[in-house]
């Protein structure tokens, strides 16, 4: 801790210097010893902490780490990838995870004891407010929620200083304008007296001042320079109260430097103003000659523009926004906040995929604007307008037999096999959709309905939630779908999708009824907020169909299991997307 940081600590909310430095510091490690429950009458009294001192993880989702598995090539660099997995394979996995007590957790996944506790400097200013006891009549709780280190962490393998490392690098989300990162290589090293290993470097507003609050992951990969780095899109309210008053207000793609933390490059997108400031959101890289190195990334941002970044030049100087400076695709305004998801295309160049609207600020939840997922074809040129799209749609929904609500939506492209009445079926043939259509979209039926968290393609499908607010209290915040179509063309599938009878198998019998006839679904209702999935593939069983289980945390504190289909292939969760 520095002197800056020192005398943060030792002023009150207000700013006024009181002295009490120490003392927070330690209720911040978590001693109760000043805690108002614990020392009554003590100076200064601290808020006490009932039941737990981790502080509440809103929008950091836990990362998992064992043994190194991203496969790289022994080729890739100077020292083979497979010895480093090799030595690493007996380490002690560890769940990281960001909280608003001000820190970044380690805990053994094992034991779930903590092993290292990180507090990134940007949240320093207001680490103050943690142990003050609240005005209301709850003298145990803070004055008002804050944000912290509220963003997910990425853990990503990366090769630099002539050997191979593990580097954790997270964001702060809501909590503010930085990012930083960790050398986790070694869990049992972690310790107060290994800092300065351990942190590697930070990179906040002070070093740029168009770095706003990023909420997606950023990607670890190597790049066409030689070098390993870290990509990641400015985020939001880069003109806030944060130091930006020379920002900008554009939307910017950054590449740092992994090792060093240096900039490597800033690809500015000119989009946006100081008055009306933009921010790239979260981004995808893809490899697309299969050496391992990323050549280009995606990215959305909120004026909905899906930006397409050139990174196949050696040189980071001539990196850029492909297409002359223009967007991939533009919505119109309807704001992108989630990380695209990308494919190779059935007859050739990609596919991208992103669903549009934003839930960041309270204002958020009263928004009623018509939302969209949309399938934009990547064929090396921009997609000019919506009417190059296949228009798919909900056609309406029915229950099925254990009680749960399913939508079904329209089979737009080829001969539909189920309800040819449907309105929308049978549009567009698939020769014409493959040879002159961009791709496709499907407007979410319900008023405010929005997706805010990441879509996944697997084995063919594309997987995505939304998210419809309700500002009843009794109402967990809201509830969505899950859904899942074609990722090529947005259909429905022509066979079951969803276990709707609850008997773990997908069969004929899954088909629910609608219209005058039996149909497969598209997306199933969740009753309160749902996260991303996370799949869980069971056994195959002889004669039956693939089977996984999404589970889907959800704002009513449980996980909502909902059984599916699941396609041939398996697919590994990595910090980017490499397509041969």
């Amino acid at each position: 801790m520095d002197l800056a940081q020192s005398n943060l600590l030792n002023a009150d909310m207000a700013g006024n210097t009181d002295g009490f430095g120490s003392q927070r510091l330690e209720w911040i490690r978590g001693n109760s010893a000043n805690e108002s429950g614990t020392c009554g009458t003590c100076t200064p009294s601290l808020r006490s902490r009932p039941t737990s001192k981790l502080g509440d993880i809103i929008h950091s989702a836990p990362t998992y780490v064992a043994m190194p598995d991203f496969g790289y090539p022994d080729t890739m660099e100077a020292a083979a990838y497979s010895s480093f997995a090799v030595a690493k394979a007996g380490r002690t996995p560890t769940i990281y995870v960001g909280a608003n007590d001000g820190m970044l957790h380690a805990f053994s996944a094992r034991t779930g004891t903590e092993t290292l506790a990180y507090v990134p400097s940007p949240v320093y200013k207001n680490l103050s407010a943690l142990p003050t006891q609240s005005l209301s009549s709850d003298s145990n709780a803070p004055p008002a929620h804050r944000y912290y280190v509220d963003g997910s962490p990425t853990v990503g393998d990366a090769f630099y200083n002539g050997a191979w490392h593990t580097l954790l690098v997270g964001t702060l989300a809501a909590g503010g304008q930085g990012i930083y990162a960790l050398d986790v290589t070694n869990p049992s090293t972690f310790a107060e007296s290994a800092a300065a290993s351990i942190v590697r470097w930070e990179f906040n507003s002070a070093n740029d001042a168009d770095m706003g609050s990023v909420f997606g992951q950023p990607l670890i990969v190597k790049t066409n320079n030689g070098r390993w780095s870290v990509i990641f899109g400015n985020g939001y309210n880069n003109t806030d109260a944060d130091g930006n008053a020379s920002s900008t207000g554009h939307a910017v793609l950054y590449v740092i430097d992994a090792e060093t933390g240096a900039l490597t490059a800033k690809i500015d997108t000119l989009a946006g103003t100081t008055t009306t400031p933009d921010g790239v959101s979260g981004s995808i890289a893809v490899d697309l000659d299969g050496d391992g190195i990323a050549d280009v990334v995606y990215a959305g941002d909120l004026a909905g523009n899906l930006w397409k970044f050139d990174l196949t030049s050696s040189s980071a100087g001539s990196w850029s926004v492909a297409f002359g400076g223009s967007p991939l695709y533009s919505t119109g305004g309807q704001p992108i906040t989630t990380r695209p998801d990308v494919t190779k295309f059935t007859t050739g160049g990609y596919l991208v995929v992103f669903g549009t609207g934003r839930y960041i600020d309270n204002s958020d939840n009263t928004t009623t604007d018509q939302q969209t997922f949309y399938g934009i074809r990547d064929q090396g040129a921009a997609v000019g307008s919506i009417g190059s799209l296949v228009h798919q749609s909900v056609a309406g929904t029915a229950t099925g037999t254990d009680g749960n609500t399913y939508r079904i939506t329209t089979h737009a492209v080829g001969p539909p096999t189920l309800d040819a009445a449907l309105s929308g079926d049978n549009a567009v043939s698939t020769s014409t959709y493959y040879a002159s259509k961009s791709g496709w979209y499907l407007n979410l039926p319900t008023s405010g309905e929005r997706v805010a968290t990441d879509p996944s393609i697997r084995s063919g499908r594309v997987v995505w939630n939304t998210l419809i607010p309700n500002t009843d209290p009794c109402g967990y915040g809201g509830s969505g779908w899950v859904m899942e179509v074609d990722v090529m063309t947005g259909n429905r599938y022509d066979t079951p999708t969803f276990d709707s009878n609850g008997d773990g198998t997908i069969s004929a019998a899954d088909l629910v009824s609608f219209h005058d006839a039996t149909d497969n679904t598209s997306g199933r209702q969740v009753t309160s907020i749902p996260a991303a999935a996370g799949f869980l593939r069971a056994s195959v069983t002889s004669g039956q169909p693939p089977f996984e289980n999404k589970n889907v945390n959800t704002s009513a504190g449980n996980v909502a299991v909902i059984g599916e289909t699941a396609g041939l292939g398996t697919q590994g969760r990595r910090s980017w997307r490499q397509i041969q």
